[in-house]
């Protein structure tokens, strides 16, 4: 009967202690990144947003959210600005510096999109053959660059999704290479157009914890137990 008493008010303990040693609710630093995670009248919404909250509310830890440029996400938290954030394996270039959680928090599906309706493609290297629009800074997930050096016939590098699929209508590429949510999203803007989606894979999206945060082994412990 001690002994469960004891885990009890060790447990109570930790769980107050699920922010940082002053009580600071943790900071997500992320990119705007919609449908997945944007800042929408002083919120954030999208569907990993949806499930981080579900995720944070379930596992009794606070949080706060800043909006960062894309570049200076990866800047941020490998400095400890912020304390966690959601990504792709790939974006995270010093893994040791990290916790990351044992499952992912979201699958992203990686497509292109074209403007004709029969072509083969349902891997990367069936777009080596046609003429391509990437968007900026993307990794797509992929260990190697997607470039002209390594096969790929490269027309433009757009700065998002709605520019990659305005390029596209005015026939600068035959495909854009992006994320399968996005394209839906500009596919609704442009119904007059005949654009049409291939899936190419699905990609993990993990939780990176900073090791430097507070209690970061207990909090990144709880997380794995509710996600």
């Amino acid at each position: 009967m001690r002994t469960s008493l004891l885990s009890t008010l060790l447990l109570l303990i930790s769980l107050s202690c699920l922010a940082d040693e002053k009580g600071r609710p943790l900071k997500w630093g992320f990119v705007s990144f919609p449908p997945y995670h944007s800042h929408e009248n002083g919120e954030v919404v999208g569907s990993i947003a949806e499930k981080i909250n579900f995720l944070f509310e379930k596992a009794k830890i606070e949080y706060s959210a800043a909006e960062l440029p894309n570049k200076r996400v990866k800047l941020y938290i490998e400095r400890g600005n912020i304390d966690f954030t959601t990504v792709i394996e790939s974006f995270i270039s010093s893994p040791e510096l990290f916790f990351r959680s044992e499952l992912p928090v979201y699958t992203i599906k990686l497509s292109a999109i074209c403007l004709k309706d029969n072509l083969q493609i349902s891997n990367l290297e069936d777009l080596k053959k046609l003429e391509m629009i990437l968007i900026s800074g993307y990794t797509y997930g992929q260990s190697k660059v997607i470039n002209d050096q390594n096969g790929f016939n490269v027309a433009l590098l757009a700065k998002n999704h709605e520019n990659a699929v305005n390029a596209l209508i005015f026939k600068r590429a035959d495909c854009a290479l992006g994320y399968t949510l996005p394209f839906n999203v500009e596919k609704l803007k442009h119904t007059e157009t005949n654009l049409h989606l291939y899936p190419i894979d699905e990609l993990p999206v993990y939780l990176y914890l900073n090791k430097t945060v507070p209690n970061a082994i207990h909090i990144m412990q709880t997380i794995n137990q509710n996600n």
